[in-house]
């Protein structure tokens, strides 16, 4: 038996490729009409939601620092990150709900097929994935409707400050017309992140309606919840109803939200 730890060690934050279909449980992406959408993936690293998405005729943008690299740079540091962090999953699989995946080896095999992927349609379609460091970016002001945030911020609390989250929260709402989503909201203990109370209680969101949901995916333990903003005037958009942010309202359909 490995010595148990408490988290995975990372020198850095490490690529991995989560799916189209992971990105549909863990934001909740049911409850959206997706082919009326513009949507920006940000931090997107070598996930294959933007080319899975793309099959779909659903407007996805990527965007990440890691996409001024080339294809082959980039499959390289996947292959590497991937199998750092496989060596030490034994020592951490007590922090992982083995349910979505069924044990380290089906694990190893989805987090490869998302990035080989990515790679492929990184190299076919390089227009869909933008260059851009975080939290500074070139969109336009409301360039996107929905913007998801995936394996990024809250992740990595113990390496991103808080005026980091706080800043990328703060252009994606500039860059949004609609809605944010955030998952997870743990850190990489499988604990909420302290980040969250002080998002919730900034004044620099204070024209934002913002929500924590449950969703339909939990892999790391806790982590089955979302952070939700809606940005401005726009409806709320979730699984329990749309809210009228004139009358304070929320119209029911089914779900939950805390």
């Amino acid at each position: 038996m490995p010595e148990l730890k408490d988290k995975l060690e990372l020198k850095d934050i490490v690529l991995l490729g989560r799916t189209f279909d992971e990105y549909f449980r863990a934001f909740n992406l049911r409850d959206i009409d997706l082919k009326y959408e513009k949507i920006l993936d940000a931090a997107s690293g070598v996930s294959s939601f933007c080319a899975e998405a793309a099959l779909r005729e659903i407007n996805v943008t990527g965007s990440d620092r890691i996409y001024a690299l080339s294809a082959s740079t980039i499959e390289s540091k996947c292959a590497q990150d991937l199998e750092l962090v496989m060596a030490q999953m034994p020592a951490v699989a007590h922090l992982y709900k083995w349910e979505y995946f069924k044990g380290v080896e089906s694990l190893k095999e989805a987090r490869q097929r998302a990035y080989k992927l990515f790679v492929g349609d990184f190299q076919r379609h390089g227009s869909r994935y933008i260059a851009c460091e975080y939290p500074a970016t070139d969109f336009s002001n409301n360039q996107f409707t929905i913007t998801l945030i995936s394996h990024f911020l809250f992740l990595y609390d113990d390496r991103l400050d808080y005026e980091f989250h706080r800043e990328t929260i703060k252009e994606c709402v500039r860059i949004t017309s609609k809605e944010i989503r955030v998952f997870p909201i743990v850190n990489l203990k499988g604990e909420q992140s302290p980040y969250i109370e002080k998002i919730l209680n900034d004044e620099a969101f204070v024209d934002c309606t913002i929500n924590i949901q449950t969703v339909d995916y939990n892999f790391i333990k806790n982590g089955n919840k979302m952070l939700v903003i809606a940005v401005r005037n726009a409806p709320y958009i979730c699984s329990c109803g749309t809210q009228d942010k004139k009358t304070n309202t929320v119209k029911l359909n089914t779900g939950f939200i805390q």
